[in-house]
């Protein structure tokens, strides 16, 4: 399979890189807008050729399936070049500053019958397994309230990355809630089977001077079924790390994650469960949106969840204005 990287300078890449040489996967072509980058993440691989221009690596090298990731301002557009070629992808959340695209990119997978799949990677977590299946087989009831932290690093990563654009509202949408608050958006509704999702209060903190975009946010949900939660999102921490904790209950039974561990509480006690990495479900995500591909699967998260949860992110964008 004939695999192509598109704009390689995005943060998330080398979250990648890993399972692809643990997959035997060699990209054929990357490319960057910013020159420089491409030529030299070539260099690591044989017989992969750079290119400034994204457009060009698909009219000269016809991928069979590219990764795509981008400045979100720049993602649809890229999205609707892909789904006009048929060319099956990933494409890095949040594909785009709001939601106003996603209903025109919808339409166009559909009637050209794409493969897109979205790294939503978090419904992948031993805490997100966990609270499904228990959902599915009758151990956890109908979830009445839950709570999601995740502090990141400060924003000068983002620079130092390559990537200051995050930095300017333009071209990324916002800050911590679009960036960050996304992933909670999704899970709120993908676990509690919410199809309405409400947003009660909003509130966003810039906190660097200089800095346009908001460092904090929070935010709570009320979903179609009597689901509530809170959602924390910051770039705080002070370190390229995360302070990390969720949890979710039905009223009797207790399932929380944080310091790397899932544990299910009840009054019987506390059963532990599995914990996860960041870079453990990047790789994981891969291996299985290849072989849902190659199989005729499912991915992980669709176009229609990537619009679900932008709509309630620009639902709170719209509630912080008020």
């Amino acid at each position: 399979m004939r695999i192509a990287i598109l704009e390689i300078s995005h943060w998330h890449v080398p979250l990648y890189l890993p399972a692809f040489t643990a997959l035997g996967i060699t990209p054929v072509a990357v490319s960057d807008e910013q020159p420089g980058y491409a030529e030299r993440f070539a260099g690591q691989y044989s017989g992969c050729t750079p290119y400034v221009d994204y457009l060009q690596l698909l009219e000269k090298e016809k991928p069979d399936f590219v990764f795509s990731f981008g400045r979100y301002r720049l993602q649809p557009e890229i999205a609707t070049n892909l789904l006009e070629r048929r060319i099956p992808f990933v494409i890095e959340k949040p594909l785009g500053t709001d939601a106003s695209q996603f209903e025109r990119l919808i339409a166009l997978a559909k009637q050209n019958d794409v493969f897109v799949a979205i790294p939503l990677t978090n419904r992948a977590a031993p805490f997100s397994q966990t609270v499904k299946a228990m959902r599915d087989s009758g151990r956890l009831g109908q979830i009445r309230h839950g709570h999601f932290r995740y502090a990141g690093g400060p924003v000068q990563r983002y620079v130092d990355s390559g990537c200051p654009w995050m930095l300017q509202p333009e071209e990324c949408g916002g800050g911590a809630l679009r960036n960050l608050g996304i992933h909670y958006a999704d899970l709120f509704a993908w676990l509690t089977g919410s199809q309405d999702v409400r947003v009660g209060s909003a509130h966003l903190r810039r906190i660097t001077p200089g800095i346009p975009v908001e460092e904090y946010a929070n935010v709570s949900f009320y979903g179609d079924n009597d689901a509530f939660a809170t959602v924390e999102v910051a770039y705080t921490y002070p370190a390229d790390a995360a302070d990390v904790a969720w949890n979710v209950s039905d009223g009797k039974t207790y399932i929380t994650y944080r310091d790397g561990q899932t544990c299910i509480i009840t009054e019987d006690g506390i059963e532990e469960g599995g914990g996860h990495s960041v870079p453990g479900l990047y790789q994981d995500f891969v291996r299985d949106t290849l072989q849902a591909y190659r199989e005729g699967g499912t991915p992980l998260a669709t176009l229609e969840d990537m619009h679900r949860a932008m709509v309630i992110v620009d639902a709170c964008y719209a509630k912080a204005g008020e």
